[in-house]
C-alpha cells in the first residue's frame, strides 16, 4: 500500500493493455505516493461531505497512474505526460458533479496547503468523467483546464 486507500498495484494496473509491462522505478514509486498523499487527503474530505448513516466511506477509484513509455504510447499520452515519472492519477467520476467536487477539493487543499499542485484537468470523453491531478516534488505549475473530447 503507498497510503492507507491507495494500492501500487491500482497505480500502475492497466485494464486496457494489460500485456504491457508497467513497472515504476522507486523514484517513480516514490512519486506516485505523493499523489496518493493528496488523494487521501482529498478523499477524507470528500467522504465528510457525503457521510452516510452506516458509516460506510466512499472510495475514490483510479483509472490510471503510473504510466511506461510503451503504454502512455499505446493510451494515446502525450510525450510529456506526468504519468510517465509517477506524477499523475486519473480519477474515475460517475458524473460532472463529481468530477467538479473533486477538483474543487484538490484545489481547496492546495490553497490552504499554500502549494501548487501541477494539474488540475477535468476530462470528459463521451459520458466519461475523470479528474486528471498531477503533483511533482518541485516547479509545480498550477495548471487547470477543462477538456472536452
Amino acid at each position: 500500500m503507498l497510503t492507507p486507500h491507495f494500492s501500487l498495484e491500482e497505480m500502475v494496473r492497466s485494464t486496457s493493455h494489460p500485456e504491457i509491462k508497467n513497472v515504476p522505478t522507486p523514484l517513480q514509486v516514490e512519486n506516485l505516493t505523493r499523489v496518493c498523499q493528496w488523494l487521501e487527503k482529498m478523499r477524507e474530505v470528500y467522504n465528510q461531505a457525503h457521510s452516510t448513516n452506516d458509516g460506510k466511506e466512499l472510495p475514490v477509484k483510479i483509472s490510471s497512474g503510473f504510466r511506461s513509455k510503451m503504454l502512455n504510447r499505446a493510451v494515446g499520452g502525450v510525450n510529456d505526460s506526468n504519468h510517465l515519472d509517477g506524477c499523475a492519477a486519473d480519477i474515475v467520476c460517475r458524473d460532472c458533479k463529481q468530477a467538479l467536487e473533486y477538483a474543487f477539493i484538490l484545489n481547496l487543499l492546495f490553497q490552504r496547503a499554500n502549494q501548487k499542485f501541477d494539474e488540475l484537468f477535468i476530462e470528459r470523453k463521451g459520458v466519461r468523467f475523470w479528474v486528471h491531478f498531477a503533483v511533482r516534488e518541485f516547479n509545480n505549475r498550477g495548471k487547470c483546464s477543462v477538456y472536452d473530447g
